[in-house]
């Protein structure tokens, strides 16, 4: 267990988080956590990220690696539209 001390930074109060923690939880400066308190006690949990488009454009082409085709419907993606949808 790691012990910290709270501090006054202007009209709050704050805690350090040292680095080998927030590297464990991937986190940094800037980094956005929830705060909640659970039996009396402070609770942060990282806010869930959303992934960027390069890293879903990287997981897809992992998934099509592995499974050794690509995942795309070619049929529905050259069909002409159906309904009210914008191309």
């Amino acid at each position: 267990m790691t012990t910290v001390t709270l501090r006054r930074w202007g009209g709050a109060v704050a805690v350090s988080l040292p680095k080998k923690i927030l590297a464990l939880l991937g986190l940094d400066a800037g980094a956005t956590v929830t705060v909640a308190i659970e039996d009396g006690r402070v609770v942060l949990a990282p806010l869930a990220r959303r992934p960027t488009l390069a890293q879903l454009l990287r997981e897809q082409a992992a998934l099509e690696r592995r499974i050794g085709r690509r995942t795309t419907d070619e049929a529905w993606l050259e069909s002409a539209p159906r309904g009210r949808e914008s191309l």
